[in-house]
C-alpha cells in the first residue's frame, strides 16, 4: 500500500513539474518578445506636403530581420538590414517614398495626395530562429488646403 501511494505521489509531482516547465517557457517567450514602443502616423495631413511615418521598437536582444510598411494591406516599404541595399519600395497608389530620408524606423512620404489617405501598418520582425513579428496600425486622412 505504501508503494502504491508513492507511485501516485510521483505522478502528481511529475504533472506539476511539467506544468511549471510549460508556464516558464511561456513566460520566457513573452519576456523575450520584441515590442513596438511607438508607431506614429499623423491623423490628418495636408495634400502636397511630405509626411513622416515612425515605427520604434525594442528587439529585446533579438536581431532585426525586417521592418515593413503597408497602406490598406498593401506593402509599400521594406527595410531588411542584411540586404544590399537594405531598402525596397513597392508601387501603391498615393504613396511616393523618399528613400534617402527613410530608415528602419522612419519613412518619409513625399507630396501626399488624397489617395494617400488610409490605414497604415508597421510590422517589425526578428531574425531566425524566432521570426517573432509585431505590428500596429494608424489611420491618416489627407485633406486639401
Amino acid at each position: 500500500m505504501v508503494r502504491h501511494a508513492t507511485t501516485a505521489s510521483c505522478k502528481k509531482h511529475g504533472v506539476l513539474i511539467l506544468w511549471i516547465i510549460f508556464l516558464l517557457s511561456i513566460i520566457e517567450d513573452y519576456a523575450l518578445a520584441i515590442k513596438l514602443t511607438e508607431v506614429r502616423v499623423p491623423k490628418h495631413a495636408i495634400r502636397g506636403q511630405d509626411v513622416m511615418l515612425e515605427c520604434h521598437y525594442d528587439m529585446e536582444g533579438e536581431a532585426l530581420y525586417s521592418v515593413k510598411w503597408y497602406k490598406d494591406g498593401r506593402e509599400f516599404y521594406r527595410y531588411v538590414p542584411r540586404d544590399d541595399p537594405p531598402q525596397q519600395t513597392f508601387p501603391v497608389e498615393g504613396i511616393t517614398v523618399n528613400v534617402q530620408n527613410s530608415t528602419n524606423s522612419h519613412v518619409m512620404l513625399e507630396s501626399i495626395n488624397l489617395f494617400s489617405s488610409g490605414k497604415y501598418r508597421c510590422e517589425a520582425s526578428a531574425e531566425a530562429p524566432s521570426f517573432q513579428t509585431v505590428a500596429e496600425n494608424g489611420e491618416m486622412m489627407v485633406v486639401g488646403e
